[in-house]
């Protein structure tokens, strides 16, 4: 399985644009952080400046970056090895990646996606019919903090990948139970 993040020039999947890519593997459930990629885009579009601020970065930090159409292609290769693609929000992601392929003359490998957001809507879902629990946080820092999972560097994509990780491995327990 591999746990991917974006980090977006915006929330909109018709036009965010990707400033960073984060990944790692998780392989017999354990989470290969050595094993995470991360790498910074350059948007092309000019309304990134807001984007880039919103994620702690400057133009600078992404004006040498390679563009989507240079990493994207590698980035579809590992995809398409994995059994499973990880996400937090899939509705903003993997449409971005979508377009993305769809813009660029790629094809998407059509990787099976979980989305956390879905597993935490099951769990709220079957808490709320047993009348057990408190309502689970849907955003990541919330539903990790619920879980006793320790605070991340939000909106870095290496690390928004491996609290995404972190993260389904402890909804995983909990939907076994």
């Amino acid at each position: 399985m591999l746990a991917l993040d974006l980090e977006t020039t915006g929330f909109d999947p018709r036009a965010a644009e990707v400033l960073a890519i984060g990944t790692v593997p998780i392989i017999d459930g354990a989470i290969r952080v050595g094993a995470a990629t991360s790498t910074l885009v350059r948007p092309e579009g000019r309304s990134a400046v807001e984007g880039i601020v919103a994620h702690h970065l400057r133009p600078s930090d992404v004006a040498d970056a390679p563009r989507l159409v240079e990493v994207l292609p590698d980035l579809l290769d590992v995809i398409e090895e994995v059994d499973a693609l990880l996400v937090h929000n899939a509705g903003l992601d993997v449409n971005v990646l979508r377009r993305a392929c769809a813009s660029l003359e790629l094809r998407w490998p059509r990787p099976p996606v979980i989305d956390t957001i879905d597993l935490i809507n099951r769990i709220r879902k079957r808490e709320r019919a047993t009348g057990h629990g408190r309502r689970l946080p849907r955003n990541l820092s919330g539903a990790r903090q619920a879980f006793g999972l320790p605070p991340h560097q939000a909106h870095d994509a290496v690390s928004d990948a491996i609290a995404t990780a972190e993260l389904y491995l402890a909804l995983q327990s909990r939907l076994t139970r």
